[in-house]
């Protein structure tokens, strides 16, 4: 198998086995190399309803301490967890926050939890590790005997003695103390990285004994890749240059805090020298493809999921062609993408494929949210998330690094996300590589999960289980909030099918489509059970009936279905074909002939794809476009309150029916106007608290005429209030007055709310009555 892409990933696994109480830093020497063990990091899904009035910060601890036993945590919950981001997310209205575990203020490494609410501030799930720390916060000080720069020294010898003498690092070199859990105890170690170009490109990780100086585990966290211009396969692309005096400069200042492309002139010196060309046409091909697709990825990320480049706040993406002489690799170094010329052989220039670019910088979105540590499984899963979106963001088909390796071998890819087995991947969780190599397979298992995207995304039968495919973009999305709202560093295939299960819940909702085609994917690759079986047929549609036509459309509506799941929508019939598919119980066929008479009939459809018994038939002749329409609609029905403030009454009808088509409806209060709609329900505002208001309401069609007015309705509104209840999307003034859970606060600045505005999180727009 060929391993490929670069790695930018976090640390090495930790394990959520029991852990002896007292276990003390030079408990074990350690031993170097080998795979921490690891066990499947804690998922809890029931619904935690949090008591009124707590703010978003309480509820995090109160759910925590109700939880203590469950997640082995002793003491004070404050002093073992901290939290370290919360983000709520504009598109779903939920909370997300990060945790970690620390014992005696050091974090434990790996023990990172992700904690999930909803629009109405009640927990959803918890996905994360944590290691027992019963009696371990109050025992003597953890206290490192060897200093930091000892620990950083025997790291950069342990690879000097691999590689030869090492140059200059890329980064900063710093040893972090950290609790890592190790052959079932906790050791106290200094974590630290070796970052250098030469005499070969390294980023290793490692974890020193903070008592003895032994490695305790060390891996790779850098796996190699085995204006206009003209890219490398030939074609001409467009890109974003700055000039420079008389020259262009290869650098976009319009994306993030910029896209910089360097050459790195053939040596194993980064970043090299800014690309510069006279007219603004350019004639690198290594160097325009690098610069053109950095640009695409940095946009997908962008208009996609607003996310501000890799760190999501506009991280200036660097990168370096012509690294080496024929050199067979490209690697991402947690500072810069390097890209190899290949040999012409094995591979061509590495910057011309935009899925290995989209792959490399995906890793950086990775490493800026899960943190997926680059060990076993979830090293599987930071190379296959990669693979995912660099995929994605190409688009063309499911292969990956087809355009750059084996040139002269047409068809040739290093994987495949449709057929992982084709490149030696396996496709289904009972063909895991159990193994050492390869940091515990992450390349190689990695097709297990691309699989599972695959299915996701296109459908099909896989080991018996059928998937209905959803599409790449919703497929995208999920895992997209997968990925920066609900993964962990130690997630693993079990985490990641629950997270996506969470996910699509929260975008697409319970019952949805979505969701159970995430359950069946995952199943289809043996991660978990694929959903029960769906044979059902949702009850056929009734009440068929024709409420409007023209000479060439005609719009139909019915009553709606039921499911032993839930209905997600309708198939319109003209005939045996199909005529229009929606996910209500109306729908207008259009382009039709005059004065022709067509029958239709609804089918009701589930998320298994059970579709049930076509509705009763209903014949409408189209009318003759030299009719003159002189028919009104007929009188709404049923008007009633739905709902009601000291200012504002809220009313629905029954929809009238017209011989061409009813367009829209008008409210009157008493005889004025108050509301011109186009559907069945209005809101009437601005009236006067305590007082009586009678409404109806009559139809119109497209002709001007009128239908007889409704029955009438009369409706108090209610007493005066000065307090409301605080709601995003509404327009507040200096000193209004809101409840928010049980207090009262006071508007400092005129506003207009938005979902993570609530008054007890922006103290510049509220202020606390007392």
């Amino acid at each position: 198998m060929k391993k490929v892409f670069t790695v930018i990933a976090l640390g090495a696994m930790m394990t959520t086995a029991a852990l002896p109480a007292g276990a003390a830093p030079n408990a074990s020497n350690g031993s170097e190399g080998g795979l921490v063990q690891t066990a499947a990091p804690r998922f809890i899904g029931e619904t935690w309803i949090a008591p009124q009035g707590m703010s978003n910060e309480d509820k995090v601890w109160g759910y925590l301490e109700s939880k203590k036993g469950v997640l082995g945590l002793a003491g004070d919950t404050k002093q073992s967890i901290r939290i370290t981001q919360q983000v709520t997310d504009a598109e779903t209205g939920t909370r997300h926050v990060r945790l970690k575990q620390y014992i005696q203020g050091i974090p434990v490494f790996g023990a990172d939890q992700t904690l999930h609410f909803d629009k109405q501030g009640n927990v959803t799930s918890y996905i994360g590790s944590t290691v027992p720390d019963s009696g371990q916060q109050s025992l003597v000080p953890l206290t490192p005997k060897i200093s930091a720069e000892k620990a950083i020294a025997i790291a950069n010898q342990d690879t000097e003695k691999r590689i030869g003498k090492l140059g200059s690092q890329q980064r900063e070199q710093t040893a972090e103390l950290n609790i890592y859990p190790h052959n079932g105890q906790n050791l106290l170690v200094y974590t630290t990285e070796v970052n250098v170009l030469e005499p070969s490109p390294e980023r290793v990780r490692y974890f020193i004994n903070a008592d003895n100086g032994n490695i305790v585990n060390k891996f790779s966290m850098l796996d190699h890749a085995t204006g206009t211009g003209v890219g490398v396969l030939g074609d001409t692309k467009t890109f974003t240059t700055t000039a420079s005096g008389s020259q262009y400069v290869l650098q976009d200042n319009t994306r993030g805090k910029g896209i910089i492309t360097y050459s790195a002139n053939y040596s194993q010196s980064l970043p090299g020298t800014l690309l510069t060309d006279s007219d603004n046409v350019w004639t690198d091909p290594a160097a325009v493809d690098a610069h053109a697709y950095a640009e695409v990825v940095y946009d997908y990320y962008k208009n996609n999921f607003g996310r501000d480049s890799l760190d999501g706040n506009g991280l200036a993406i660097k990168s370096s062609v012509h690294y080496g002489r024929n050199y067979n690799n490209a690697f991402w170094n947690g500072v810069q993408i390097a890209y190899g010329d290949g040999d012409g052989n094995l591979f061509r220039t590495f910057s011309g494929d935009l899925d290995v670019i989209g792959h490399e910088l995906t890793h950086g979105v990775t490493e800026h949210s899960a943190g997926l540590i680059y060990q076993g499984e979830s090293g599987a899963l930071n190379e296959s998330i990669s693979d995912i979106f660099g995929n994605t963001i190409q688009g063309k088909n499911w292969l990956i690094g087809d355009d750059i390796y084996t040139p002269n071998k047409p068809g040739d890819a290093l994987r495949s996300m449709e057929n992982p087995e084709l490149y030696n991947q396996p496709d289904h969780y009972s063909k895991l590589y159990r193994g050492s190599d390869d940091n515990g397979g992450v390349h190689i298992n990695s097709g297990i999960n691309n699989k599972a995207f695959y299915l996701l995304a296109e459908g099909g039968t896989h080991y018996g289980v059928t998937v209905k495919g959803i599409g790449r973009s919703d497929a995208a999305k999920i895992i997209y909030k997968t990925l920066t709202l609900y993964l962990t560093p130690s997630s693993n295939f079990a985490a990641i099918r629950a997270a996506a299960i969470q996910a699509a819940t929260d975008l697409f909702g319970a019952n949805s489509t979505q969701v159970n085609s995430v359950k069946a994917a995952y199943g289809a690759v043996g991660v978990g059970s694929p959903p029960a079986q769906d044979t059902q047929p949702p009850t056929a549609p009734t009440g068929l009936i024709s409420t409007g036509k023209t000479h060439s459309s005609v719009t139909l509506s019915w009553n709606a279905s039921t499911d032993n799941v839930g209905v997600t929508g309708y198939d319109v019939y003209n005939g045996s074909a199909l005529a229009v598919s929606v996910t209500g119980t109306t729908a207008t066929v259009s382009g039709l002939s005059a004065g022709t008479a067509y029958t239709f009939t609804v089918k009701a459809k589930d998320a298994a794809g059970n579709v049930s018994a076509a509705s009763s038939p209903v014949t409408v002749t189209t009318s003759t476009s030299s009719d003159p329409d002189t028919q009104p609609p007929t009188a709404p029905t049923g008007l009633t309150s739905t709902g009601k403030t000291s200012t504002s009454v809220t009313l629905s009808w029954n929809a009238s029916t017209d011989n061409i088509g009813v367009t829209g409806y008008d409210v009157y209060n008493g005889s004025a106007l108050a509301a011109s709609v186009a559907g069945t329900t209005a809101t009437v505002s601005g009236l006067t608290p305590e007082t009586a208001y009678t409404f109806t309401v009559k139809a119109k069609d497209a002709a001007g005429n009128v239908s007889a007015a409704s029955n009438p309705v009369t409706v108090t509104t209610d007493t005066a209030s000065t307090v409301q209840p605080w709601a995003p999307f509404v327009a507040y003034n200096v000193n209004d007055l809101v409840s928010y859970g049980g207090k009262t606060y006071k508007a400092l600045q005129a506003h207009t709310s938005l979902p993570g505005w609530e008054p007890a999180l922006v103290p510049a727009l509220w202020s606390l009555v007392d």
